[in-house]
């Protein structure tokens, strides 16, 4: 049985971006995960231990997100998705959605997010 399990509004503060401003004072981010695997033990037997657990994947985001500078959120999304594609072999597809509410654009918008998937051997 395929499952889809979602991480919604990881909010960070972090020092990315492409301007000098961006790099000197921070910013918040907002991350958005979704992780497809196989949940057929976990249905059945009803334990964590045959799945993810939601702490400890966001703290391999959190960590990954926070580990260095990166100029694009392009970049950071794709820094996370491999860090949690590491970090968990039965995670099969991750989808990070990174979200840069005060993007440094002459308008006014919600966001501009970036959204990077990568699948397990491919």
């Amino acid at each position: 049985m395929r499952a889809t399990i979602e991480i919604a509004g990881l909010s960070l503060f972090a020092h990315h971006g492409v301007t000098e401003a961006e790099q000197r004072m921070g910013q918040r981010f907002a991350l958005d995960l979704a992780l497809e695997l196989d949940a057929t033990e976990a249905a059945r037997t009803d334990k964590l231990s045959e799945t993810v657990d939601y702490a400890v994947v966001t703290a391999v985001a959190q960590a990954a997100f926070l580990e260095r500078r990166f100029n694009l959120i392009e970049a950071a999304a794709a820094h996370v998705a491999a860090a949690v594609l590491a970090h968990f072999p039965t995670v099969a597809l991750v989808r990070v959605k990174v979200k840069k509410p005060s993007a440094p654009v002459p308008a006014v918008i919600d966001y501009v997010a970036a959204i990077v998937e990568r699948r397990r051997n491919g």
